[in-house]
């Protein structure tokens, strides 16, 4: 574990800007450098997003990545990242499934979240920042986060949270090397397997409007494909559709 810090306002920030005050003095960091929050200020979730944490109950991450990827090949790295924080969790609760893009969902009950951010140059990623939270022994949620759960809710059982972290790591150096193009189809078999929802009819919101679909696919842009009622089918890409989730389920 590279960077313990106490407290922090994020730890994508963080570790965006420290990345970057490394490239201005011609340096880089090592693959899979972290740094872990005990407590964030201002927690960010993907879009406008916030993420709530309690003092030192959570896995609380952010993660150095250099792939070479082609900037228009990022999603890969999405479904690398979601299948391997999958395979950790599902150790534990082994329901869990990936909720496009990137959340962790048991039921329907958030069990985590990943935010991604890349630094694009000449077409690739020059380096890619993974943040995640994972909710740990997190008992209770404010009430205006909706659906949420933690490992101590859905197993009765605390966790040592650095003990925890160190294990998920290890999945992820382990699966290190299948973070590449070259690995894009199983990658994507694999991410489609555990899809929240996959093949099942649930109403969607699309542009402001209620609809109900079917999940079909991804495509290689990483853009959910619904399937409408009169059976056409279209891609949506983040922020054009949302769930419709049962409060408290």
């Amino acid at each position: 574990m590279n960077q313990h810090l106490i407290e922090t306002e994020s730890t994508n920030a963080w570790l965006m800007n420290f990345a970057r005050e490394k490239r201005i003095d011609g340096q880089s960091l090592p693959d899979l450098y972290v740094v872990r929050a005990d407590f964030q200020t201002a927690g960010r979730g993907a879009g406008t997003n916030t993420w709530h944490s309690s003092r030192g109950c959570n896995i609380l991450t952010s993660i150095y990545f250099e792939t070479g990827l082609a900037a228009a090949d990022q999603f890969v790295f999405n479904l690398w990242f979601a299948t391997s924080t999958r395979q950790f969790l599902a150790k534990y609760v082994p329901e869990v499934l990936i909720k496009w893009p990137n959340d962790m969902y048991v039921h329907d009950r958030k069990l985590a979240g990943d935010l991604t951010e890349h630094s694009v140059s000449g077409g690739r990623l020059d380096f890619t920042v993974a943040g995640i939270g994972i909710n740990v022994n997190e008992e209770k949620f404010p009430e205006n986060i909706p659906n949420p759960t933690s490992l101590f809710l859905e197993t009765g059982q605390r966790h040592d949270v650095v003990a925890l972290m160190e294990e998920y790591l290890g999945v992820l150096r382990e699966r290190r090397p299948l973070l590449s193009f070259e690995h894009a189809s199983a990658l994507r078999e694999e991410y489609l397997s555990h899809l929240y929802r996959l093949n099942e009819l649930h109403p969607y919101l699309v542009q402001g409007e209620q609809i109900t679909g079917i999940i079909r696919d991804i495509d290689r842009f990483g853009r959910l494909v619904l399937e409408h009622e009169d059976g056409s089918m279209e891609a949506y890409g983040f922020k054009e559709v949302g769930y419709v989730l049962m409060q408290n389920a």
